[in-house]
């Protein structure tokens, strides 16, 4: 079906769509009369901000090619990916016969092409060359398990900056992100003046409903995106026909606060949420180091940020994470968890410190939910070691055992050892963005810890069933994320931050009693133990029995990272706590082969 979408005139002459159809690599083994052939079979639709080209259960009736713009791809809540100029969308249900399998919407304006499922199938069978590039690109994209390499902004993007109040420096924080984003010709600014400097005074504050203004400024911008490959429009106010224009037209909006101050409303951005605005919102919360931010979530709320980011007026560091992360080319380390051997993960960290490789964002499960918040704290990897030390080794805060009711542990001593570390911090107020990952054994499902007292969310994911009890929360009862995700790659994904590096730090098969067994179970194998090595401890059993169910999903998952680091930690216990230096060195030596592999890529 064809999108429900208003009309207007620009200047799409047959011409220029057959040279833009040109550079589809979809079409690039047709001839030149072949592609203007295609381009009088066709029609050109325009999309708004948050509409909707076709929706899953659709039947596949038209193929489109975006000329300008930006589509979002979802099945059900799951986010799939993006399609970005130039390229089509919908082929596979023509191909196929069957119905759309998808949702597709605007993230902003958007012009598409669209044919008719039936005259592109009679086009193609008279002209196979188009079929075979078709299918090529059809086939590459299976190969990437969906539109994995399509996630992010990574190839270009827009970027509307828009203040929260009239004293907001956004101008500043919009001519930084330029910079930030290579500067001119990679990236341009756009303004209201700029606007106006190029078709006419008063076009930039023209009405939305001004048909042959939007048409201007449409083929203008086109053009833009085609010279450049970011676009950062700053908005004056975030109240006015300017406002509007940027919102329309950005892949991603940055709404600018001052992090002490109270929240208050962005009229044109309720305006457009009201309407359908699918472009993802983020909050930057001008904060310098030491202060507060006590209105953070308060912020989210009134603005509707799916992620908030802080920024020291004007740090580098900070504004180069904040550019790196919004264009998706952070760089996100996710950490599993498997005990002792977890201290793998600090000579993974000390290898990239030493590669100059910076992180963004952390996320992790159980012991890597510990090392991961340590990261997000400012820790590096020589405060890491101390802090482990003192915890595991030194002190060994896990021996409050207690009479086996609901666990071998109090895990008194281990909480308030987490508080020490941690104190009142709230995951939301650390300056680099962090999750972790429990496992509600009531509902059987995760649980994701990205808000609130840090060392109480860090606690219930290192909760091992049976070793520690199960922490309460809302009535129910929350344990190790490690239960049903060891390694939480997906939530990762959908921060939509950049490349992904994973470190895995579980065995396979840890767990063995060598010569024990043969040919009938031995029933008293664990008691009258005859192996070369120690037999596992009840806590190294419950550990591994807990996490068996999310093993599979592990290595599932882990296809589609970036970097993924598997430790070679089979000869460390699960509470091999003396093991510290030589699983960090181990770690350190791994992870620095690995990552000379996609070093320059990452950075």
């Amino acid at each position: 079906m064809l999108p429900q979408t208003q009309r207007r005139t620009g200047t799409r002459s047959d011409l220029h769509l057959a040279a833009l159809l040109a550079e589809t690599p979809e079409f690039a083994g047709l001839a030149q009369d072949e592609i203007e052939k295609l381009v009088s079979i066709s029609s050109v639709a325009d999309l708004t901000s948050g509409a909707t080209l076709y929706s899953e259960g659709d039947p596949s009736d038209h193929i489109y090619v975006l000329m300008h713009g930006r589509l979002r791809v979802a099945r059900g809540d799951d986010l799939i990916g993006y399609i970005n100029r130039l390229e089509t969308v919908g082929e596979m249900g023509v191909l196929t016969g069957e119905k759309r399998t998808s949702t597709v919407r605007a993230i902003r304006d958007s012009v598409v092409l669209t044919i008719d499922a039936d005259e592109y199938r009679h086009f193609m069978d008279m002209h196979p060359a188009g079929y075979r590039s078709l299918m090529k690109v059809a086939i590459d994209r299976l190969r990437q398990d969906g539109v994995a390499s399509r996630l992010g902004t990574t190839t270009n993007g827009t970027f509307a900056v828009i203040p929260s109040g009239p004293d907001v420096p956004v101008r500043v924080l919009a001519e930084t992100m330029v910079s930030r984003l290579s500067g001119w010709p990679a990236a341009r600014l756009i303004t209201a003046e700029h606007v106006d400097a190029a078709l006419g005074e008063g076009t930039a504050r023209a009405p939305l409903w001004d048909n042959a203004a939007n048409a201007r400024i449409e083929d203008w911008l086109a053009e833009l995106e085609r010279r450049h490959r970011y676009l950062v429009f700053a908005a004056d106010s975030g109240r006015d026909p300017w406002a509007a224009r940027c919102l329309h037209n950005a892949d991603r909006v940055l709404v600018l606060a001052e992090a002490m101050s109270q929240p208050t409303p962005v009229p044109v951005l309720q305006e457009l949420r009201n309407k359908g605005l699918i472009a993802p919102v983020e909050l930057v919360l001008l904060r310098p180091v030491g202060d507060g931010s006590p209105h953070t979530m308060a912020w989210r709320a009134m603005t509707g940020a799916r992620a908030h980011y802080f920024v020291h007026p004007w740090e580098r560091a900070e504004l180069d994470s904040l550019a790196r992360q919004v264009t998706s080319r952070g760089v996100t380390l996710v950490l599993g968890g498997g005990g002792a051997r977890g201290f793998a993960h600090i000579g993974l960290v000390r290898a990239m410190e030493e590669a100059g490789i910076p992180i963004d964002v952390t996320g992790g499960t159980s012991m890597g939910a510990f090392m991961a918040s340590l990261i997000a704290c400012g820790f590096n990897s020589m405060d890491m070691t101390e802090i482990a030390r003192e915890t595991f080794v030194r002190a060994n805060y896990l021996n409050d055992y207690a009479i086996p009711r609901t666990s071998l542990l109090k895990g008194t001593r281990f909480s308030n050892r987490l508080h020490d570390i941690f104190g009142e911090q709230q995951i939301e107020d650390l300056r680099r963005t962090f999750y972790c990952v429990g496992t509600n054994i009531t509902t059987g499902q995760a649980i994701i810890g990205d808000r609130g007292p840090l060392y109480r969310w860090v606690a219930v994911s290192m909760a091992v069933p049976g070793v520690a009890p199960p922490v309460a929360f809302e009535g129910d009862l929350l344990c190790d994320g490690g239960v049903v995700d060891n390694l939480p790659i997906n939530q990762m994904r959908k921060l939509e931050r950049g490349a992904i590096i994973a470190c895995n730090v579980s065995t396979d098969g840890a767990l063995r009693a060598p010569g024990a067994g043969i040919g009938e179970p031995d029933l008293a194998a664990m008691l009258n133990w005859k192996g070369a090595t120690k037999p596992p401890s009840l806590g190294e059993i419950l550990v591994r029995t807990a996490m068996l169910s999310s093993s599979v999903a592990v290595e599932q998952s882990a296809r589609n990272v970036d970097v993924y680091v598997k430790m070679p930690v089979q000869g460390f216990g699960m509470f091999d706590w003396k093991g510290l230096d030589a699983l960090v060195d181990l770690g350190y030596e791994h992870a620095r082969e690995q990552l000379d592999l996609i070093k320059d890529q990452l950075l």
